[in-house]
């Protein structure tokens, strides 16, 4: 069984109890941060609103015109009647009390269980370990859900833009770096070059990364699906490598060996380790 479906069977299997992070991350044997990155990159959702919403569609199924709405709540694992309202109707946009009148489940959106999709196999990488020194990385930076990454492609259009006219740049190689990992959801994402302490464009940002050591892992072909190669990273090559992800930015790394005209090429992913 694969992680992410482990990460699937732990949820289905204790949604009537306290579900957080860490237990889920426990549960399957691997880090929050780990766990976290592998299921918005499977499933698009991050994975505690996935626990908020399965246990959601599942109390409204129970609110029938006799039932106690504070029991459907603590079955639901809300400590109190307002917390089990508040998120019902966030996630609905009705209250419990006056669903429960009309018991009509067609009219909201319910999540049923996730199912793992097959995504296309790639062969077994084994990466090397690297330890990198500090480095400063300069250049355009945002903020996104890991759930939407949608807008990184314009990202990078945008900064492509300015390379070759950084006067404090380093080298030819440049870096999509995810890091400030806010929650269980949220990211900043740089793309960047290695830069010195000369000045840097207006509106940049210059990032600060501390010697760590990284499994270097690549992938080939279009940039299109570097995602699918990020799942397998997570999911199968650290484990079956025995290592566990560092709590430090990763990033993806280009050289000559990528095309940024055509988006193809080699780039390489550069995952921390602990």
């Amino acid at each position: 069984m694969s992680l992410a479906a482990k990460i699937i069977w732990y949820v289905e299997a204790h949604l009537d109890q306290d579900l957080t992070l860490n237990r889920i991350a426990r549960g399957v044997g691997a880090g929050p941060f780990h766990i976290t990155r592998l299921f918005a990159l499977t499933f698009a959702m991050p994975v505690m609103a996935y626990v908020r919403a399965r246990r959601l569609s599942v109390a409204a199924g129970m609110l029938g015109p006799q039932s106690d709405i504070l029991s459907v709540a603590i079955g639901a694992g809300y400590g109190s009647h307002a917390a089990f309202s508040r998120a019902f109707r966030a996630q609905f946009g009705i209250s419990p009390k006056t669903f429960r009148q009309t018991q009509d489940l067609k009219s909201l959106i319910l999540t049923e269980p996730l199912t793992m999709t097959t995504t296309q196999a790639l062969p077994d990488q084994t990466p090397r370990v690297v330890k990198v020194p500090a480095m400063t990385l300069g250049g355009l930076s945002a903020t996104y859900c890991l759930a939407n990454l949608a807008g990184i492609p314009g990202q990078w259009q945008k900064f492509r833009t300015w390379q070759g006219q950084i006067d404090a740049q380093k080298g030819t190689a440049s870096y999509g770096v995810s890091y400030n990992f806010t929650g269980a959801d949220g990211l900043d994402y740089l793309t960047a070059v290695e830069v010195g302490e000369g000045d840097l464009p207006e509106g940049f940002t210059r990032l600060r990364i501390a010697a760590h050591s990284y499994a270097v892992f690549t992938h080939q072909g279009h940039v299109s699906g570097i995602g699918n190669t990020w799942r397998h990273i997570y999911d199968s090559w650290l484990p079956a490598a025995r290592l566990k992800p560092g709590n430090a930015p990763s990033f993806e790394r280009m050289d000559e060996r990528f095309d940024s005209r055509t988006g193809t090429g080699v780039i390489e992913i550069w995952v921390p380790v602990a």
